[in-house]
This record gives structure tokens, C-alpha cells and sequence, in this order.
């Protein structure tokens, strides 16, 4: 496949961190049961609506120096990783995929997840919108329900549902039903590699926020970030995983 043409390319990022911008203000309002549409923006500590100028993703964050323009309260840098991240994220499946039908379901789901993942790590909740309507779009969405879609959905939902009750509530029901929507995306047999990566992401993290001090062994995690940067990661990359794995380890 050639490779995508520089404007495409600066299209998909411009519309990835776009993109971005909204899934904070996803991640923020829907927990709260707030409108995504209304009001405007605006900023959290001291109520005063921000203008397109403070909205400008990226940049109006370099501009204003972090801070808000009114009562010079530090921006949290999340909203800038969120933005800089997703259009990453775009550009990136736009170079894997070109302009096809599975960017678009990528990019699609991608979007889904990442703003489910903000979410469990805000909330400890992955709410039924993402994961079971994740399900539901992944079957949906070009090229449709194959089978190695279903088998995938259903792969990633038993493994989950073992763990957790292997694990006497190790595991909540939001990460099993997510694993149910992210082997839908991913299919058979990527849904493998998504939950491998997830698991050893996850140990490793859990290792070192122990290490700093920062959680205890007794303490929860959200896993659903580290399903998500799994699946995502298998997204753009899973085939080629899958192939090195089987060169090289599996002989």
C-alpha cells in the first residue's frame, strides 16, 4: 500500500487532536451527568468560559503557559498528553492503513477506548456506553460481523470472565465486558496479543508505582487503561507481533 499523502496526513492530525480535545471534555462531563454540548467551555476552578482562542489544541496550552487565562490556575497536563497522544494515534493508523475502511474503525473505536479508558482511571468505572456499545458498534463497523470478529469478542470476554472469578473480584465486571468490546475490534487471534500486552503493562506499572511508593500491594489499579493501550497498540501492530512471534519464539 503507498504511503498517505502529506496533506492527508496533516488532515489526520489535525482531526486527531481535535479529536483529543473533545475526549477530555468527554472524560470529564459524562461521569459528572453534564451535557457534552452545553455549556461552553470553560474552566473548572474559577467558572469563566473560555474562549476559541484558550480551545486551540497543543497551543493554547504553550500560549498560556499551562495556566488559566483568568485566575492563573495550573491546566492540567493531561489535556495536552490526551490531545498529543490521540493524534499520534491517527497519524500513525493513517501511515498503517492509508485511506481505507479500517482507518476508520480504527480510528473510530480507538477514540471509543481511549475516552473509556480516561474515565476508569478518573472513576474506577467503565461505563456500559463504551464497553457494550463498543461491542455492539465493532460488529457494526466495516467490514462487519465476520466471524473472527465474533470469535474475538467472545475470546476476550471468557479469558476476562476467568480471571475474575479466579481472582474473587481481582477483576470488575467493566474490565470483562470491555475485554467482550475490544476482541470485537481486534478479532481473532490479535485479541491474544492485546490481552498479553495489557497484562504485562499492567505488572509492570503496578511494580513501580510499589517501588515509589505510590500504591500499596492491597491497593486497586484501573486495568482498563492498560486493556486499551493493549488494544490499540495490536491495532496498528498486531499482525506483525503476531508474525515475529511465531518466527522466533514459536518454532
Amino acid at each position: 500500500m503507498a504511503l498517505p499523502t502529506l496533506p492527508f496526513t496533516f488532515l489526520l492530525a489535525l482531526l486527531g487532536l481535535s479529536v483529543g480535545s473533545f475526549l477530555n471534555v468527554v472524560a470529564y462531563r459524562l461521569p459528572r451527568g453534564e451535557s457534552l454540548l452545553w455549556p461552553r467551555s470553560h474552566c473548572p476552578k474559577c467558572g469563566h468560559t473560555l474562549a476559541a482562542r484558550d480551545l486551540i489544541p497543543i497551543l493554547s496550552f504553550l500560549w498560556l503557559r499551562g495556566r488559566c487565562r483568568f485566575c492563573r490556575a495550573p491546566i492540567p497536563l493531561r489535556y495536552p498528553a490526551v490531545e498529543l497522544g490521540t493524534g499520534s494515534f491517527f497519524v500513525v493508523a493513517g501511515l498503517v492503513f492509508g485511506p481505507t475502511w479500517q482507518l476508520l474503525r480504527t480510528l473510530v473505536l480507538g477514540s471509543l477506548f481511549i475516552a473509556a479508558s480516561l474515565i476508569d482511571l478518573d472513576t474506577m468505572v467503565l461505563p456500559d456506553a463504551f464497553t457494550l456499545g463498543g461491542t455492539a458498534l465493532a460488529l457494526l463497523l466495516p467490514p462487519g460481523p465476520r466471524p473472527v470478529y465474533l470469535w474475538g469478542a467472545l475470546v476476550g470476554f471468557g479469558l476476562l470472565l476467568f480471571i475474575a472469578w479466579a481472582s474473587r473480584g481481582g477483576m470488575g465486571g467493566g474490565d470483562v465486558k470491555l475485554g467482550l468490546a475490544l476482541g470485537a475490534f481486534l478479532g481473532w487471534p490479535n485479541v491474544l496479543i492485546a490481552l498479553f500486552l495489557a497484562f504485562f503493562l499492567g505488572a509492570a506499572a503496578g511494580i513501580a508505582l510499589i517501588l515509589a511508593k505510590r500504591k500499596r500491594r492491597s491497593d486497586h489499579v484501573p486495568f482498563g487503561p492498560f486493556l486499551v493501550v493493549g488494544s490499540l497498540g495490536t491495532s496498528l501492530w498486531g499482525t506483525k507481533l503476531l508474525q515475529l512471534y511465531l518466527e522466533y519464539v514459536w518454532r
